[in-house]
């Protein structure tokens, strides 16, 4: 039996052929998306700046716990929600990583200074 393969160019004949390959995807490591998720959460109206986040990389998925100063008298739900979505469409952009967990704690309700100062200056009588 003979087999004939056809549409085939010998080296050296025909159009050069040029292959495009993908850039190569950027190691993204548990420290830098600590930092991600931290600055992102930073951005977000009402909430404080010391962000605590933990992230561990498992099988290509992050799994991420957050604790959350929120200033009061923002709304908690409010602000955690709006926190959340915009880290995950952080992680999306940034880094491509599915995030598999996401835990969200908050850690505390951060009086402002305006509200601290006019509750000092009030006169009970």
């Amino acid at each position: 039996m003979t087999s004939t393969v056809t549409g085939t160019a010998h080296p050296g004949t025909g159009p050069a052929v040029e292959v495009v390959l993908p850039d190569p995807p950027a190691v993204v490591d548990a420290d830098a998306v600590r930092t991600i998720v931290a600055e992102a959460a930073r951005e977000i109206t009402g909430v404080s700046a010391d962000v605590q986040v933990r992230a561990r990389l498992t099988r290509g998925e992050a799994v991420l716990s957050m604790r959350l100063p929120i200033r009061y008298p923002m709304p908690i739900w409010q602000v955690s929600t709006v926190c959340r979505n915009h880290v995950l469409e952080r992680m999306r952009d940034r880094t491509a990583i599915p995030v598999r967990r996401f835990d969200i704690e908050v850690s505390e309700l951060v009086e402002t200074r305006r509200t601290a100062e006019s509750d000092a200056g009030e006169v009970v009588s």
